[in-house]
């Protein structure tokens, strides 16, 4: 039967009305931090097994264990220890999404998937243990991508005898974030460590130095010598 050209505009009519529905997932609504570079996948942070080993599960519901690329953090009964892993649960919340990069070789000897990890918010979380002190810069070839920043970053932490690098062993048994608590008054927070009432409270959590020019958290404290650096250790 070949319909009229009337009958041909009312189906058009209705198909147009029909199509543009569609239904805008969470995932569609996030916004994807412009630091996290083109590549990375989303993932959802299930567990802190260490300061360089974590678990999340994938688009798929899939568990993977993860290891940090190009970091090494203190091992189990080892000096910075509690510190490491409480700074990477800090950066990198249970059950927040995250975003993880592989480069050249996919899984280590054990099995375990190797990335270089951001958290919700952007921040290279691989860099940033290496950068405040908390690990080494190691090269697991042939994965080689970021480390000529990881290994300046270390020597920037060297000098500054940052955590593993002060000659000092830290005296927390605690392996969770430590609690932030800001003051309802305070301005929102542009670093990346917690923020706390206090320089000594964030000594007893393992953070500190920051330096004038270089690190947010400094705006955070008062300088009451002047010298440009908040919450010596």
């Amino acid at each position: 039967m070949r319909l009229s050209s009337r009958a041909l505009a009312v189906l058009a009519s209705s198909a147009a009305l029909v199509t543009p529905l569609t239904i805008a997932t969470p995932a569609d609504a996030a916004a994807r931090p412009a630091k996290v570079p083109k590549g990375a996948i989303s993932v959802k942070v299930k567990k802190i097994v260490d300061g360089d080993t974590i678990d999340v599960v994938n688009s798929r519901g899939k568990t993977m264990r993860v290891r940090l690329l190009e970091i090494d953090t203190p091992e189990r009964g080892q000096c910075w220890f509690d510190a490491a892993t409480a700074r990477t649960a800090a950066l990198l919340p249970v059950g927040k999404i995250a975003y993880v990069l592989k480069d050249k070789d996919p899984k280590d000897g054990y099995g375990r998937h190797l990335f270089y990890v951001w958290n919700s918010g952007g921040s290279f979380v691989n860099r940033a243990l290496v950068r405040y002190g908390y690990a080494k810069a190691v090269l697991y070839q042939p994965n080689d991508k970021y480390i000529k920043v990881m290994r300046a970053d270390e020597a920037k932490a060297r000098s500054a005898r940052l955590r593993i690098w002060s000659g000092k062993c830290d005296t927390s048994t605690e392996t969770n974030p430590p609690t932030n608590r800001p003051s309802p008054t305070q301005p929102p927070s542009s670093g990346t460590d917690p923020r706390f009432s206090t320089c000594a409270e964030a000594n007893r959590n393992g953070y500190g130095p920051y330096y004038r020019g270089r690190d947010p958290e400094y705006s955070w404290y008062r300088d009451r010598d002047g010298d440009g650096i908040v919450c010596e250790r």
